[in-house]
């Protein structure tokens, strides 16, 4: 998921935050974690808003930080775009244009693109020289790996699978030579590699990794983890387009609830999954549940001008 990565320049600043701010923040918290993603958002605006009214650029940057990573996390990408625009120029005049942990927020903005199907905008971005750079300084970092890992998702959308593999292979060498191949960073590259490897059509190979990613989820994650979620989705996209329908339905029901319970009945992410889960009842000849998902994905895509599609689920951090 796109948790905040803060800079170390808001890091380190003391008494961040002024009450407002603070405030609003600890308010969107508690919604998020209760599922109450519209209040969640309301109380993230609030804090921006706060925070803009006050002269502390840091306190902006950290709020803006958390507010993009709560709009990609739930999908809201005509909020999302502006919020990382926003937050990238005001850090860019903190730090300087170059400052490498920019990095991070390029990386996020790119993601973005991927999930509009704009690799153009992406390619603007520079992504292989932020790499270069990254991998100059810190080869082995996190930074570096989240990078491979959006290079490999653009190759896909300019439908270059082997390009995408090959960058995931390399996310996963790094996850090796870090020893962290038992973390919820090594269970994202795993289904990043997986999807190159299905778009491949090397759909032995895709299997065998996500199994793997299972079998890892089940010892990492909690039961309520996204992770598992979206390990359980992208088994299902695999099944169908194997044609193996009653396993994709499996497997959606399983991700189903817990996106449901994290995002809220009336997130974009559900309502992907809910159009998902539709079509695989209908191939199954259980026409009432088809129906009865049908009409709430239909719901919430005219509730959030956002159009039901599982892609972009598949390699959210």
């Amino acid at each position: 998921m796109f948790r905040p990565l803060l800079l170390a320049l808001c890091l380190s600043a003391p008494a961040l935050g002024g009450p407002d701010t603070n405030r609003h923040l600890e308010r969107a918290a508690l919604h998020e974690a209760q599922g109450r993603m519209d209040q969640a958002t309301a109380e993230f605006a609030a804090a921006v808003a706060a925070a803009a009214r006050g002269s502390n650029p840091a306190e902006l940057i950290r709020t803006l930080d958390l507010a993009c990573a709560h709009y990609q996390d739930t999908g809201q990408i005509a909020q999302s775009e502006p919020c990382l625009r926003r937050l990238l120029t005001l850090s860019q005049n903190l730090l300087g244009a170059q400052a490498l942990p920019l990095n991070r927020i390029v990386n996020r903005l790119a993601c973005v693109y991927i999930e509009l199907s704009q690799p153009g905008r992406a390619d603007r971005l520079q992504l292989p020289q932020w790499l270069a750079r990254v991998a100059a300084e810190d080869p082995l970092s996190n930074d570096r790996i989240d990078l491979l890992g959006t290079l490999a998702a653009v190759a896909l959308i300019r439908r270059n699978p082997a390009q995408a593999v090959a960058f995931n292979l390399d996310a996963w060498s790094l996850i090796e030579q870090r020893g962290e191949t038992e973390t919820p960073s090594a269970l994202t590259s795993l289904n990043n590699l997986a999807i190159a490897y299905r778009e491949a059509k090397r759909y032995r190979d895709a299997e065998e990794t996500l199994l793997r990613a299972l079998a890892l989820a089940n010892r990492a994650v909690s039961r309520d983890s996204l992770a598992l979620a979206y390990t359980h989705a992208n088994l299902a996209h695999l099944h169908n387009v194997l044609r193996r329908y009653a396993a994709a339905e499996r497997h959606l029901a399983a991700a189903l609830p817990i996106v449901e319970r994290r995002y809220g009945p009336a997130s974009p992410r559900t309502a992907a999954l809910l159009a998902s889960h539709a079509a695989l009842l209908r191939r199954l000849g259980r026409r009432e549940e088809a129906r009865a998902a049908e009409s709430r994905a239909r719901a919430v895509s005219a509730f959030t001008g956002h159009s039901v599609d599982i892609t972009d689920l598949a390699r959210r951090r």
